[in-house]
């Protein structure tokens, strides 16, 4: 069974939260114990030192039984909630604070204890005292000197019980403030976790949506952080896709444009020929319209073919220096018959008699012919074709422009893509194949070069750059 990531999430930090919490009440438990406890104990030893003050006379005159001794540890034993013995140096109980301490009256204590006590050392315990306590307790003694002679101590029990009672109320606010803090955890980490989770379940839905082909999908997730730019991201995906599929659809229409047309006038010849419609006189005419037919057929496939190799990196570059004027005349030379039937004028203007660049020679002649092709198909009888290089910083810029019809500025951006016809009333590509613009932008693109294209009122330029050798 699939967890989602919200209750992955809320389990995780769940756990940490209860953990942490955990972990900082035992802690702060711990240390209240510990000062609580601290804090009775310095008063029973403060207590204690003031009782062995009045206890050293009582000891050193032998009187036990001292009125002023008995009533002041009854007295200490009310304000402290504590029970006060009084041993001599033998160990001997000689006094206590209360009635049902009595029993205990020479009674002798523990003789490691009385050792410390001996010593000078202030004691401290917990528990029952050996028995002699009829619950556990915290324990102090302090020793009795007299002319620098131990002459007993003081000891002063307070029930464990007793002091954990005291302090219980503290005890309940402590845990209290800690189930608040994790409730208000556990609603900050909900309410988190859903803007976490509720935005990612819509980019999950919304890529369901975009496989089964509806690119028209769109997120609107404003997080301020980096959900809303994987939001976004999507968007521009799927923005993309859309336009790929749009392009997709538009290469498939106008491919089997492309191709129906010659096939069905290969079909259409054949056919004549094999029933006998089209005399014999006339066949051989005929299937030379059908080998021409044939050759576009193949020029339009190998052209698909070598922009799709282009375009996944497949494309050899080899780049060399070489002489840039010569190859342009060379280019013009082998469409001299369309120049000529048309009758255009052709000026070629280069900034220096030799111009060497870098590049592949070879790419370099495909972009210029099928530019040069485009600019004498498309411009009138008695038109002008002009080529100019001129140089800029570290290139060299080329321009081939021609007169005729101008292309609108909103097909400009539109004619480097496959199978374009552009503006049915300009007439342009009419006849072509609507790859040579594409093939030509992916060749300078990856050759590391720019081309663009503008147009004016009666004229096109397409410009391109060439690096310098």
């Amino acid at each position: 069974m699939r967890t989602s990531i919200q209750k992955k999430l809320f389990i995780t930090y769940g756990i940490a939260i209860i953990i942490g919490f955990g972990i900082l009440a035992l802690a702060l438990l711990r240390l209240l114990d510990q000062f609580f406890v601290e804090n009775r104990k310095e008063l029973l030893y403060e207590q204690g030192r003031k009782v062995a003050e009045e206890a050293a006379a009582v000891l050193y005159l032998g009187n036990p039984n001292s009125r002023n001794l008995r009533n002041d540890l009854q007295v200490l034993d009310k304000f402290l909630n504590a029970h006060i013995w009084v041993v001599n140096s033998e160990g001997t109980i000689i006094a206590v604070s209360g009635s049902k301490e009595e029993r205990l009256l020479g009674e002798k204590l523990e003789e490691g204890k009385l050792n410390d006590l001996a010593m000078g050392e202030s004691i401290e315990s917990r528990g029952s005292l050996g028995g002699m306590l009829s619950e556990p307790s915290l324990t102090v003694g302090y020793p009795v000197f007299v002319n620098n002679r131990f002459s007993g101590g003081v000891l002063v029990h307070a029930s464990l019980l007793e002091i954990q009672k005291s302090f219980r109320e503290a005890y309940k606010l402590a845990l209290w403030a800690i189930l608040v803090s994790v409730a208000v955890a556990y609603g900050i980490l909900y309410i988190q976790i859903r803007r976490i989770s509720n935005p990612l379940r819509e980019i999950s839905e919304a890529a369901k949506v975009i496989a089964g082909g509806e690119f028209q999908k769109r997120l609107n997730i404003n997080t301020g952080d980096e959900i809303e730019e994987l939001g976004k991201s999507f968007n521009n995906m799927a923005e993309s896709l859309e336009k790929i599929e749009d392009n997709r659809r538009n290469l498939i229409a106008n491919i089997s444009h492309d191709l129906r047309s010659p096939m069905t006038s290969i079909r259409g010849f054949i056919e004549g020929i094999i029933d006998g419609t089209i005399p014999e006189d006339k066949r051989e005419h005929y299937l030379n319209i059908v080998l021409d037919e044939s050759k576009r057929l193949i020029k339009i496939t190998n052209e698909l073919l070598e922009l799709s190799n282009m375009q996944q990196g497949s494309l050899e570059i080899r780049k060399e220096a070489f002489e840039l004027n010569e190859t342009i005349r060379r280019k013009l030379i082998a469409y001299e018959k369309g120049i000529t039937e048309k009758k255009l004028n052709v000026t070629f203007c280069m900034h220096e008699e030799k111009t060497f660049v870098l590049s592949d020679q070879g790419l370099i002649e495909r972009v210029l012919s099928n530019l040069i092709d485009n600019a004498v198909k498309f411009t009138p009888e008695k038109g002008s074709i002009e080529i100019r290089t001129t140089e800029k910083e570290d290139s060299i810029s080329l321009e081939i422009t021609n007169t005729g019809a101008s292309i609108s500025p909103e097909e400009l951006n539109r004619v480097w893509e496959r199978f374009h016809k552009g503006d049915a009333s300009r007439g342009i590509y009419k006849g072509g194949y609507g790859l040579g613009l594409a093939i030509v932008k992916e060749i300078i693109s990856q050759l590391d070069e720019k081309i663009r294209v503008s147009s004016g009122e009666d004229f096109v330029k397409f410009t391109f750059t060439v690096k310098k050798a």
